[in-house]
């Protein structure tokens, strides 16, 4: 989520959605109304006819029992206690029944309308209390988060049952009949939102937060060790337990625990990246620390700390409401609280960056703090835009090199427009601030640096780095930058999978070593389905069926037996439907999983085949 959402933006992106949580119980309380009022009415016509029939009444009597009648809807009756009508409300026996339901359920459908908007004052008060103070920004949420779940449970069990109970009534009341294979879906849907939700309250996310780095003992590093704890007198705040030696284009501390290979680490935390270090001068990397070290002494992640285990299990939670089905109404009610919550949330990360760009500015210079923020962020930009350029590439690399890509084209890119668009447009990466806007940092700490000035900045030579004084770093840095170009090229060489036609036999191989030919028995002999990445076939068929055509698949139940069903755009763009028994097959559950991953595959192609052919 965005912390700087405009006001369109977020009404359209939070609180619209959010609306959707009175849709079930608004269309309850008029169902239940207009089921009352069409059951007073039947009962009505029923009676108003016997009396017109009844020839033992003279006119006046006729009019005073009809006038009886009108004045005493049977809905009324059957839920009164007017001893004078009880005569009347025994002959009710079975609309009385029908009428005590839809009384139920239309105070159910009003208890969860009234909840619904009593829900929303207050998580609007907590949200809005949020942007107080940090102190007022953590009780909020603590009390916005229990009592969102607590009434996210009532609402999911509440609007279960309404839902069911409609599925019934609806069909029932304006068709004459009903579906008990949609009662019973409806039941399943709902019974299993309701058992993901309460699950979900109690079930605590996993809390690792990992860390692909090195730990940077005392004994590799003793100069940078000694210089962070001088900083650390400086700003009279305790120095970090653990410095952690990394590649990422950013630097930050933490006080929650990190897990760096099959260590967890425990405390205050500094992560430096030995790639930014080498474009720092001694007094820019003094900054950065000094700003880092400003977050410890503001208290800024020790908030974080206690922020965190909360926003995860609120993250899993509204993960579980969102996989719930029925359950997905409250789900975007309570991300409109959460979106209202990163609004304050954002607010305070901003002002804390802010004030510990000064924090730092005090104890170097602006200067150094803008020099190093350009730096960062041009190091950063230029870096994405080498991955991007290498993962949009539709051919296989031998080596991709980042490390070695950047550095020899940083120097161009320095003296090119894309630059500014970078620093400008962009952001700082950072895992847990929000960092404000480059232009305003720089003012921040009343520094003016024009284009040709970053220019200058960004091609001067480095004299000093902290790295030249690392024992081991450049090892660090070849096995950290070797694991990393590893794994994007593991990813590249997926997508490429995912990407090819093919269109000769290198991309065909390669396609199959990802999605290779599959054949699915049949219980009986000769039966069985061939599929590979191109097309599926079925013993029954008289010809396979390519992926591509296949425009719709669902899994479906007729006479006792399970079919894969495929919708099939044809010759002229004729649709067709072929079928496999899924029942006939050794490994049903086998096939449906492959099919839906080959399918897949063939999807994404079109896509990035109808996409490059636009480009081109």
């Amino acid at each position: 989520m965005r912390p700087t959402k405009t006001a369109p933006g977020f009404l359209r992106s939070y609180v619209l959605p959010a609306l959707w949580l009175f849709a079930l119980p608004l269309f309850g309380l008029w169902f239940t109304g207009h089921a009352t009022s069409s059951l007073d009415g039947k009962v009505l016509a029923s009676i108003e006819q016997q009396i017109a029939q009844d020839t033992g009444l003279d006119e006046q009597e006729r009019e005073s029992t009809l006038a009886f009648f009108r004045a005493n809807p049977a809905s009324e009756v059957c839920l009164g206690t007017d001893e004078g009508l009880t005569n009347f409300r025994n002959n009710l026996r079975e609309v009385c029944s029908d009428a005590r339901q839809f009384g139920w359920m239309h105070s159910l459908a009003l208890g969860l309308l009234v909840l619904g908007l009593a829900t929303t004052v207050l998580v609007l008060l907590c949200g809005l209390a949020a942007f107080v103070s940090r102190p007022f920004q953590y009780v909020s949420f603590v009390v916005g988060w229990n009592v969102l779940r607590v009434t996210g449970a009532l609402q999911a069990i509440g609007q279960g049952g309404l839902v069911v109970w409609l599925s019934y009534w609806v069909t029932a009341l304006w068709f004459n009949r009903y579906s008990p294979k949609l009662i019973g879906v409806m039941g399943v849907l709902a019974a299993m939102g309701i058992f993901l939700v309460v699950v979900g309250i109690f079930r605590r996310p996993p809390m690792d937060f990992e860390v692909e780095a090195e730990v940077l003992d005392e004994s590799k590093a003793p100069e940078l060790w000694a210089h962070v704890r001088r900083l650390c007198a400086r700003l009279q705040t305790p120095p970090p337990d653990h410095i952690l030696a990394g590649i990422d284009a950013n630097f930050f501390v933490t006080e929650s625990d990190v897990r760096v290979g099959d260590r967890t680490l425990s405390g205050r935390t500094l992560y430096v990246s030995l790639s930014l270090l080498r474009l720092l001068e001694q007094s820019e990397a003094d900054a950065v620390l000094a700003h880092e070290m400003g977050h410890l002494l503001g208290g800024d992640t020790g908030h974080g700390k206690r922020l965190a285990p909360m926003l995860a299990h609120f993250g899993h939670y509204l993960q579980t409401l969102h996989d719930g089905g029925l359950t997905r109404p409250i789900y975007h009610f309570m991300v409109a609280y959460r979106g209202l919550f990163e609004l304050s949330l954002g607010r305070s990360r901003r002002a804390s960056e802010l004030a510990a760009d000064r924090l730092a500015a005090g104890l170097t210079s602006g200067r150094d703090i803008a020099r190093s923020l350009v730096k960062v962020g041009a190091y950063a930009g230029f870096r994405a835009r080498v991955e991007a350029e290498l993962f949009s590439r539709d051919e296989q690399q031998q080596s991709v090199a980042i490390a070695q890509r950047v550095a020899l084209g940083f120097a161009d890119y320095a003296q090119s427009e894309a630059v500014h668009g970078d620093l400008h447009g962009t952001v700082t990466p950072h895992p847990f601030d929000s960092h404000p806007p480059l232009s305003a940092r720089l003012e921040n700490v009343n520094a003016r640096l024009t284009p040709s000035d970053m220019a200058q900045v960004l091609l001067e030579p480095v004299t000093f780095s902290w790295v030249s004084t690392m024992q081991e770093a450049e090892a660090i840095e070849a096995r950290l930058w070797g694991a990393y170009e590893a794994r994007f090229s593991q990813a590249h060489d997926l997508v490429l999978a995912y990407r090819y036609v093919p269109s000769n036999e290198a991309e065909r191989q390669h396609v199959e070593r990802h999605f290779p030919p599959l054949t699915f028995e049949g219980k009986e002999a000769g039966l069985e389905v061939r599929l590979d990445f191109a097309q599926v076939s079925y013993t029954e068929w008289e010809e396979p069926v390519l992926l591509e055509q296949v425009t719709h698949a669902s899994k479906e139940d007729r006479m006792f037996k399970k079919y894969l069903d495929l919708q099939v755009v044809g010759a002229g763009r004729s649709k067709q439907k072929r079928s496999i028994c899924l029942s006939k097959l050794k490994d049903p559950d086998a096939l449906l999983g492959a099919f839906a991953h080959y399918l897949g595959r063939s999807r994404t192609m079109q896509e990035h085949r109808a996409s490059s052919q636009q480009a081109a």
